[in-house]
């Protein structure tokens, strides 16, 4: 499997491949990419950002995931962000949706309003 680290502003172009029950990863500049390339083959994962409505208002709160969520995991997280309204006041780090749509993590404000 051929990956792009996201890692650093350097992007090394990895190889990935699975060679009996280890995990081998080449084109790596720094110990990072390894641990990425391990970890795309194993359980992918991204960071979630987006928007959540306010009650009373027009303008949406900027919200993401705490840490990454599965990938597998990123249509449910949008989808119950899709159907959360919060009340104000709210501050930067607020936990906006606890385990949102049963990941375990915590959706959170990026914004004070």
């Amino acid at each position: 499997m051929k990956l792009i680290c996201i890692n650093c502003p350097k992007g090394c172009e990895l190889e990935v491949e699975k060679v009996g029950d280890e995990v081998k990863v080449s084109g790596h500049s720094c110990p990072r990419g390894e641990v990425y390339g391990k970890s795309e083959l194993a359980n992918p994962t991204r960071m979630v950002t987006g928007l959540v409505r306010v009650a009373g208002m027009r303008k949406p709160l900027s919200v993401k995931t705490k840490v990454p969520v599965a990938k597998a995991k990123i249509d449910a997280v949008l989808f119950a962000m899709h159907q959360a309204t919060v009340q104000l006041p709210v501050k930067i780090g607020d936990v906006i949706i606890p385990d949102v749509a049963g990941t375990g993590v915590d959706l959170v404000a990026t914004a004070n309003m």
